[in-house]
């Protein structure tokens, strides 16, 4: 059984360049989902299965294609990423969990690990569908009813307005532990 392997989906970079990281650090393969999915791979194969997607409003695009591929052994050896702008709070995780992992394993008795990294946003390259969703989104934020919710959604549209990286190999440091603990290493 090979160790470990970072499959993913990546839209303007962000995504493949913390799959690279990973897969660097471990030692393994990053592979796009759809080269992983011609190629046949088999996560049977591997003692750590690791998927990444972009967060677009609260789910891990193309993560139900590739919870296909997924079963109860390898949901256990399973971590997952999603790189977005919208800060880390508990709600945010919450709603991502609900819209990836927990929609197959409600109750995670599994054990899969979920992570949201911080993506990259550049306005000047968002074009079509996904430019027009950002502007519904952008007038969709509400001031909130606490000063916490105002601040919020003060930062993402500031982040959709100016743009922002927060694309840091530093991210990584903790999921790369999480996988190193699934293949035995410590």
């Amino acid at each position: 059984m090979d160790r470990s392997i970072v499959i993913y989906t990546s839209k303007r970079g962000s995504t493949r360049q913390y799959a690279e990281w990973i897969a660097e650090d471990l030692g393994c393969r990053a592979v796009p989902l759809d080269d992983a999915l011609k190629e046949g791979v088999d996560l049977h194969d591997y003692d750590c299965v690791i998927y990444g997607g972009w967060i677009r409003g609260s789910g891990i695009v193309d993560f139900d294609k590739f919870a296909k591929l997924l079963d109860g052994g390898i949901m256990k050896r399973l971590i997952v990423y999603g790189t977005g702008f919208a800060d880390e709070t508990a709600e945010n995780y919450a709603q991502v969990w609900g819209y990836s992992i927990g929609k197959i394993d409600p109750k995670n008795e599994n054990g899969a690990i979920m992570y949201i990294l911080g993506g990259r946003y550049v306005p000047e390259e968002v074009t079509g569908m996904d430019r027009f969703l950002m502007k519904i989104m952008r007038r969709v934020l509400l001031s909130g009813s606490t000063p916490d919710a105002k601040m919020q959604a003060d930062r993402i549209r500031e982040r959709i307005d100016n743009g922002v990286d927060m694309v840091s190999r530093d991210n990584i440091a903790s999921l790369v532990k999480d996988a190193r603990k699934k293949i035995g290493d410590k």
